[in-house]
C-alpha cells in the first residue's frame, strides 16, 4: 500500500496564562517608587515552529505500513525560561505510537529564546496524515456497534482523552483486530470498549478506486 507520510503542525490560539507570582518587582527610595523594568517578566506572545524547535520526527516508521493517522492535541506549559515545563495530552490521534512520538520530542524543549517570561500555555495540534491516493478513509457505521450501558462513542469535537481503541479494518469493512491505545483505571470499562469496537462495521477505505485494509480508531466516553 503506497503511503507518503506527512506531518503538519498547527498552533491553536489560546489565552496566555500569567503567573501571579511573576509580577513586576518594585523598589522604593526616599523620593519615589519606581518599577524595575529590567526585572519585569515579559508577556510570551512569541510565535514558534515546534517541529523545528523540538525536532519532532516527521512520522514514526513502524506506523507507515498501517497508514496510522489522526490529530494529537497537546497543552503546553511554557516556563519563565522559555522551555516546555510540562504538557497534557488533551486528545489522542487514536494511536499511542503517534502521540508518544510527539510527546517524547517536546519534553523539556526550548521553544522560545531564553529570557524572563511570564509562564504561559499553548495548544498544539499535530496532524498526522498520509498519502494522497485515498478517495476516502474507512467510515464508521455507528449503528452497527453493539450498545453499551456504560460507554458511548465520542464525537470528534468533544473534549477529553477518554478510552481510545485502535482498530484494523479489512477491505470488506470488518474489524479484524482491535488494540487498546489509551485506557482508564477501570479494567471493566477498558474491556467493554474493546468489545464494542470489535462489533463495529465500516465503509471500507479506498485507494485509487480500490477498497483496502485500513487503520482507524474509536474514542469512548462514559455515559452519564
Amino acid at each position: 500500500m503506497p503511503i507518503s507520510p506527512v506531518l503538519a503542525q498547527q498552533i491553536v490560539p489560546t489565552p496566555l496564562a500569567s503567573n501571579s507570582a511573576s509580577s513586576a518587582l518594585v523598589t522604593s527610595d526616599s523620593s519615589a517608587n519606581t518599577i524595575n523594568t529590567a526585572d519585569q517578566p515579559k508577556k510570551n506572545d512569541v510565535t514558534f515552529d515546534i517541529t523545528q524547535a523540538c525536532n519532532v520526527p516527521p512520522y514514526p516508521k513502524p506506523a507507515i505500513p498501517f497508514g496510522l493517522h489522526g490529530d494529537t492535541t497537546l497543552k503546553l506549559m511554557i516556563d519563565k525560561n522559555g522551555k516546555i515545563d510540562a504538557f497534557e495530552l488533551l486528545q489522542s490521534s487514536g494511536w499511542k505510537m503517534l502521540d508518544m512520538t510527539a510527546m517524547k520530542a517536546i519534553a523539556g524543549c526550548q521553544v522560545i529564546p531564553p529570557g524572563n517570561w511570564i509562564p504561559s500555555e499553548r495548544l498544539i495540534r499535530y496532524k498526522w496524515k498520509f498519502g494522497t491516493g485515498y478517495v476516502s478513509p474507512a467510515k464508521l457505521d455507528e449503528a452497527s456497534c453493539k450498545p453499551s450501558e456504560k460507554l458511548r462513542i465520542a464525537e470528534d469535537k468533544e473534549p477529553g482523552l477518554g478510552i481510545v481503541v485502535g482498530i484494523y479494518v479489512s477491505s470488506s469493512g470488518k474489524v479484524v483486530e482491535s488494540k487498546l491505545q489509551w485506557g482508564s483505571d477501570n479494567e471493566e470499562l477498558n474491556n467493554e470498549s474493546l468489545r464494542i469496537a470489535k462489533s463495529c462495521e465500516f465503509t471500507p477505505a479506498e485507494n485509487s478506486g480500490k477498497r483496502i485494509f485500513n487503520a482507524e480508531s474509536i474514542r469512548f466516553l462514559p455515559k452519564k
